[in-house]
């Protein structure tokens, strides 16, 4: 008799343990069956519309874009941190390009060809303000050090100087090259008395990614009155022609000898720009979060990540809609929350979803994040960062060499019905997974391989993106975001020693 109670009292415990499974599966599977390709690429298409003008941090566009984010979470349910606003602010640079001319002169004086913008020039995104009219003059690297000085030979004091953007390709025999960010190779053409600065890709880089919006332009100061534009190589060539040289015999000369090939190309251009700088303008990160059902659990979390800048626009003839890079990753995050709340998914520990500002602008918004957050870094189990997963032809994520247990339970959610995980991957966070890595937060970084061709173009729009490629990758952050936040990763200790 005891025996068959005893058999009995496990045959419904075991029956009740197998009732619990059915019904996390079937709640799971209610999950991705709630995620849309339609749906995130009308999200995608919405936050990359003109509307948003871009996104650039600091921005009237970047607040209501960081508005509408907010109030999407709210419909899913998100609650701030704390009782508190889901915006947490704090100040960033930003600069509102509002007009930018670039015209090749005669010797009296006259305009006799005009530049495109987008096409034929960009300008870097924290460009100063100017009117310039003068000569230019080729200068390598744009670089001075005592084994190396571009600057050693040539007068540039009032006049334009032509740089290339990347720093010498071989190392310096006395240290390194110095600040070679755009404002450092400006701040050094400056002090050699220069006017403004124009920067131009190398020979061998691709053509195709030769002018891009970006203001990764280095740190402050700012230089207000300091033009600074890149340059594509069909104009390149153009003011090269009077010299009879080429910029492909020039970066020869200099890559064989490692000596300087500075010379006044003889060639006198007008270029204006206007500017629109603040030092210290407001921003925000969107911090929002799901509360865990089990309570010793729940004061654990998982943090998703996402940044919602990009670069903004140029005058009113340029806006980079940044479709991929990055309102498919915001997106994703959006279609999580909302699978989360029709399909309800219980969680036993907490979901922190943080949408980042200033990505572009050096990480600045994860930085400020990390250093203000409102949960003790030592409660996040993991941190998953999304960014340009919509474009591609398959998943990759990074974090498998410094976290391989992390990225493996990641992979074995990569199904039959995704089955699209790349063997692509690196160590480190990357990006705004960087400040968590740096902090001991195990992190992955879901990306996709082949999707960079449109990367800081105005072509970076939702016609280019991967519909299925996109829905594929949500429904993996989905499924591995419910391992961790039900299942037994506690953590785990960095492969990779950190910087």
């Amino acid at each position: 008799m005891k025996n068959s109670y005893k058999i009995t009292s496990l045959f419904l415990i075991l029956s009740s343990f197998s009732s619990c499974i059915t019904a996390q599966q079937e709640e799971i599977d209610k999950g991705l069956k709630a995620i849309f390709q339609e749906s995130l690429l009308q999200t995608t298409g919405y936050l990359s519309s003109t509307k948003f003008m871009g996104r650039l941090q600091g921005s009237a566009e970047y607040d209501e874009a960081a508005r509408y984010v907010a109030l999407r979470l709210k419909e899913c349910g998100l609650e701030p941190v704390n009782g508190k606003s889901m915006f947490h602010y704090f100040n960033d640079e930003t600069n509102i390009i509002q007009k930018a001319k670039l015209e090749l002169m005669n010797s009296e004086g006259l305009a006799v060809q005009s530049f495109k913008l987008g096409e034929d020039f960009v300008c870097r995104g924290f460009t100063g303000s100017g009117n310039v009219n003068a000569e230019v003059v080729f200068c390598g690297y744009g670089v001075s050090s005592n084994d190396y000085d571009d600057y050693k030979n040539v007068d540039v004091k009032g006049k334009i100087v032509m740089v290339f953007k990347a720093a010498p390709p071989w190392k310096n025999a006395v240290g390194n090259w110095g600040d070679t960010s755009p404002r450092g190779k400006a701040r050094l053409a400056q002090k050699y008395g220069a006017l403004a600065i124009l920067l131009i890709n190398q020979p061998n880089d691709l053509p195709e990614r030769a002018l891009i919006g970006s203001v990764a332009c280095g740190d402050k100061p700012h230089l207000a009155d300091f033009p600074m534009l890149q340059i594509g190589n069909n104009v390149v060539e153009l003011f090269l022609h009077i010299s009879g040289n080429s910029i492909s015999n020039l970066y020869s000369t200099i890559i064989s000898s490692k000596s300087p090939s500075s010379f006044d190309l003889k060639t006198i251009i007008n270029l204006i720009v206007d500017a629109k700088y603040q030092a210290e303008a407001p921003t925000a990160n969107i911090v929002a979060k799901i509360e865990g059902s089990d309570s010793m659990l729940k004061d654990e979390y998982i943090v998703l990540g996402a940044h919602l800048d990009h670069v903004g626009y140029q005058t009113d003839e340029l806006i980079f809609p940044g479709a991929n890079d990055n309102a498919s990753g915001v997106a994703s995050l959006v279609e999580i929350a909302n699978a989360l709340k029709l399909s309800g998914i219980h969680l036993k520990r907490s979901l922190l979803f943080v949408v980042f500002s200033s990505e572009e602008s050096g990480l600045r918004g994860s930085k400020y994040f990390v250093a203000h957050s409102p949960i003790p870094v030592e409660k996040m189990v993991a941190m998953l960062n999304f960014d340009c997963v919509g474009q591609g032809d398959s998943i990759a994520i990074g974090g498998k060499l410094s976290y391989p247990n992390l990225w493996n339970l990641a992979k074995e959610k990569n199904s039959k019905d995704i089955n699209l995980l790349s063997k692509n991957t690196f160590g480190g966070g990357g990006a705004d997974a960087e400040a968590f890595y740096k902090v001991g937060v195990p992190t992955l970084y879901f990306n996709t391989s082949g999707g960079y061709r449109y990367l800081h173009l105005p072509t970076d729009k939702t016609e280019t993106l991967n519909p299925v490629l996109h829905e594929k990758l949500t429904k993996l952050g989905l499924l591995t975001i419910v391992e961790l936040a039900n299942g037994s990763y506690n953590g785990e200790k960095n492969a990779l020693k950190k910087d």
